[in-house]
Protein backbone atom coordinates (compact mmCIF):
# COMPACT_ATOMS: atom_id res chain seq x y z
CA UNK A 1 0.00 0.00 0.00
CA UNK A 2 1.05 3.36 -0.88
CA UNK A 3 0.83 6.62 0.79
CA UNK A 4 -2.22 8.49 0.35
CA UNK A 5 -3.30 12.55 0.57
CA UNK A 6 -6.67 12.82 2.10
CA UNK A 7 -8.02 16.47 3.35
CA UNK A 8 -8.90 16.07 7.03
CA UNK A 9 -12.76 16.81 5.98
CA UNK A 10 -12.96 13.57 4.53
CA UNK A 11 -11.49 10.95 7.38
CA UNK A 12 -12.73 12.92 10.15
CA UNK A 13 -15.92 14.69 11.58
CA UNK A 14 -15.34 18.49 13.42
CA UNK A 15 -16.94 19.84 16.21
CA UNK A 16 -16.28 23.32 18.23
CA UNK A 17 -15.75 23.13 21.54
CA UNK A 18 -18.44 24.25 24.37
CA UNK A 19 -19.57 28.05 24.48
CA UNK A 20 -21.22 28.70 26.96
CA UNK A 21 -24.52 31.39 26.34
CA UNK A 22 -23.30 33.54 29.62
CA UNK A 23 -20.14 32.37 30.20
CA UNK A 24 -18.92 29.62 32.53
CA UNK A 25 -19.58 29.79 36.37
CA UNK A 26 -17.59 27.51 38.00
CA UNK A 27 -19.46 25.11 40.41
CA UNK A 28 -18.19 22.19 42.66
CA UNK A 29 -21.31 20.92 42.54
CA UNK A 30 -21.29 20.82 38.44
CA UNK A 31 -22.40 18.43 36.39
CA UNK A 32 -19.56 18.30 33.92
CA UNK A 33 -15.72 18.86 33.74
CA UNK A 34 -13.73 21.46 31.32
CA UNK A 35 -10.78 21.19 29.68
CA UNK A 36 -8.97 24.89 28.67
CA UNK A 37 -5.94 25.89 27.35
CA UNK A 38 -4.83 25.92 30.64
CA UNK A 39 -5.05 22.96 31.63
CA UNK A 40 -2.13 21.55 29.56
CA UNK A 41 1.38 21.79 30.33
CA UNK A 42 4.57 23.21 28.59
CA UNK A 43 4.92 19.46 26.41
CA UNK A 44 1.34 19.65 25.66
CA UNK A 45 0.23 17.06 28.13
CA UNK A 46 -2.98 17.28 30.07
CA UNK A 47 -3.63 17.82 33.48
CA UNK A 48 -6.80 16.27 34.60
CA UNK A 49 -6.61 17.78 37.97
CA UNK A 50 -6.81 21.37 37.14
CA UNK A 51 -10.27 20.79 35.12
CA UNK A 52 -13.17 22.87 36.54
CA UNK A 53 -16.64 22.05 37.31
CA UNK A 54 -19.60 23.42 36.09
CA UNK A 55 -23.14 22.94 34.80
CA UNK A 56 -23.46 23.52 31.41
CA UNK A 57 -26.52 25.75 29.95
CA UNK A 58 -26.24 23.77 26.46
CA UNK A 59 -26.76 19.67 25.80
CA UNK A 60 -23.09 18.84 27.17
CA UNK A 61 -23.38 15.53 24.67
CA UNK A 62 -22.35 17.81 21.55
CA UNK A 63 -19.68 18.46 22.98
CA UNK A 64 -18.14 15.67 24.98
CA UNK A 65 -15.01 13.73 24.28
CA UNK A 66 -13.92 10.44 24.31
CA UNK A 67 -11.08 7.99 24.25
CA UNK A 68 -9.69 8.44 20.67
CA UNK A 69 -10.70 12.27 20.31
CA UNK A 70 -8.24 14.52 19.24
CA UNK A 71 -7.92 18.57 20.55
CA UNK A 72 -7.01 21.10 18.30
CA UNK A 73 -6.12 24.39 20.17
CA UNK A 74 -8.05 26.72 17.54
CA UNK A 75 -7.54 29.64 19.66
CA UNK A 76 -4.01 30.89 21.12
CA UNK A 77 -0.35 31.20 20.17
CA UNK A 78 0.39 27.73 19.53
CA UNK A 79 -1.97 25.55 17.51
CA UNK A 80 -1.47 22.11 18.82
CA UNK A 81 -2.94 18.91 18.75
CA UNK A 82 -3.45 16.42 21.59
CA UNK A 83 -4.90 12.57 21.60
CA UNK A 84 -6.80 11.03 24.37
CA UNK A 85 -5.95 7.84 25.64
CA UNK A 86 -8.45 7.29 28.06
CA UNK A 87 -12.39 8.15 28.61
CA UNK A 88 -12.53 11.35 30.94
CA UNK A 89 -16.10 11.16 32.09
CA UNK A 90 -18.89 13.88 31.87
CA UNK A 91 -15.87 16.31 30.17
CA UNK A 92 -16.37 18.46 27.20
CA UNK A 93 -13.86 20.98 25.84
CA UNK A 94 -13.79 24.48 25.62
CA UNK A 95 -14.42 26.45 22.45
CA UNK A 96 -11.06 27.47 22.40
CA UNK A 97 -10.64 23.70 20.88
CA UNK A 98 -12.03 21.72 17.89
CA UNK A 99 -12.82 17.89 18.55
CA UNK A 100 -11.37 15.42 15.90
CA UNK A 101 -13.08 12.38 15.90
CA UNK A 102 -11.76 10.19 12.96
CA UNK A 103 -14.29 8.03 10.74
CA UNK A 104 -11.05 6.22 8.83
CA UNK A 105 -10.55 3.19 10.20
CA UNK A 106 -7.24 3.16 8.42
CA UNK A 107 -6.25 5.88 10.27
CA UNK A 108 -4.63 5.74 14.25
CA UNK A 109 -5.94 9.07 16.07
CA UNK A 110 -2.04 8.53 17.79
CA UNK A 111 -0.70 9.06 14.03
CA UNK A 112 -2.91 12.04 13.15
CA UNK A 113 -2.35 14.05 16.41
CA UNK A 114 1.01 13.57 15.51
CA UNK A 115 0.65 14.69 12.06
CA UNK A 116 -1.01 18.06 13.22
CA UNK A 117 1.94 18.68 15.19
CA UNK A 118 4.69 18.40 12.97
CA UNK A 119 6.46 21.25 11.74
CA UNK A 120 4.75 21.56 7.70
CA UNK A 121 1.40 20.98 9.32
CA UNK A 122 1.95 24.08 11.77
CA UNK A 123 3.55 26.30 8.97
CA UNK A 124 0.56 25.61 7.49
CA UNK A 125 -1.66 27.13 10.34
CA UNK A 126 0.59 29.83 10.97
CA UNK A 127 0.07 30.70 6.60
CA UNK A 128 -3.24 30.94 7.77
CA UNK A 129 -3.97 31.71 11.09
CA UNK A 130 -6.41 34.95 11.51
CA UNK A 131 -5.49 37.96 13.96
CA UNK A 132 -2.42 38.92 15.53
CA UNK A 133 -2.17 39.04 19.35
CA UNK A 134 -4.38 35.99 19.18
CA UNK A 135 -4.06 33.74 16.61
CA UNK A 136 -6.83 31.59 15.74
CA UNK A 137 -7.55 28.74 13.11
CA UNK A 138 -10.98 28.74 11.10
CA UNK A 139 -12.94 25.38 11.17
CA UNK A 140 -13.16 25.54 7.19
CA UNK A 141 -8.74 26.07 7.58
CA UNK A 142 -8.57 23.00 9.69
CA UNK A 143 -11.09 20.78 7.89
CA UNK A 144 -8.33 21.46 4.53
CA UNK A 145 -5.78 20.40 6.02
CA UNK A 146 -3.98 17.85 3.52
CA UNK A 147 -3.33 14.45 5.94
CA UNK A 148 -0.50 11.57 4.58
CA UNK A 149 -1.31 8.91 5.54
CA UNK A 150 0.99 5.63 5.31
CA UNK A 151 0.05 1.93 5.80
CA UNK A 152 -1.41 0.88 9.27
CA UNK A 153 1.62 -1.08 9.69
CA UNK A 154 3.90 2.26 9.32
CA UNK A 155 1.33 4.06 11.69
CA UNK A 156 1.48 1.63 14.33
CA UNK A 157 5.66 2.54 14.35
CA UNK A 158 5.49 5.65 13.73
CA UNK A 159 3.20 5.54 17.44
CA UNK A 160 5.59 3.21 19.26
CA UNK A 161 8.12 5.85 18.51
CA UNK A 162 6.25 8.53 19.82
CA UNK A 163 5.34 6.11 22.89
CA UNK A 164 9.33 5.60 23.96
CA UNK A 165 9.99 9.27 23.05
CA UNK A 166 7.39 10.44 25.57
CA UNK A 167 8.54 8.07 28.05
CA UNK A 168 12.26 8.85 27.36
CA UNK A 169 11.34 12.54 28.36
CA UNK A 170 9.51 11.39 31.29
CA UNK A 171 12.49 9.49 32.81
CA UNK A 172 14.72 12.47 31.88
CA UNK A 173 12.39 15.08 33.94
CA UNK A 174 12.16 12.65 36.52
CA UNK A 175 16.07 12.49 36.33
CA UNK A 176 16.42 16.28 36.57
CA UNK A 177 13.92 16.61 39.37
CA UNK A 178 15.88 13.73 41.94
CA UNK A 179 19.21 15.27 41.10
CA UNK A 180 18.34 19.02 41.82
CA UNK A 181 16.87 17.27 44.75
CA UNK A 182 19.96 15.77 45.97
CA UNK A 183 22.24 19.06 45.46
CA UNK A 184 20.01 21.01 47.32
CA UNK A 185 20.33 18.17 50.42
CA UNK A 186 24.03 18.04 50.26
CA UNK A 187 23.85 21.70 49.90
CA UNK A 188 21.88 22.09 53.09
CA UNK A 189 24.49 19.05 54.21
CA UNK A 190 27.56 20.92 54.38
CA UNK A 191 26.31 24.16 55.90
CA UNK A 192 24.45 22.44 58.61
CA UNK A 193 28.59 20.53 58.78
CA UNK A 194 29.66 23.75 59.44
CA UNK A 195 27.18 25.00 61.91
CA UNK A 196 28.89 22.16 63.91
Amino acid sequence: MKITKNLLKTIADIRVGYQAKTGIQENTQGTHRLIQSKNFDSFHHLRPKGLISFSPDRKPETYSIHKGDILFQARGMEHFSYYLKKDLKDTVAAGSFYIISIKNKNLLPEYLSWWINQPKTQSYFQSQSQGSLMSFITKRTLSRLEVQIPPLSVQKKVVKIIVLAEHEQFLLDRLSSLRSRLVKALCLKAIQEQEK
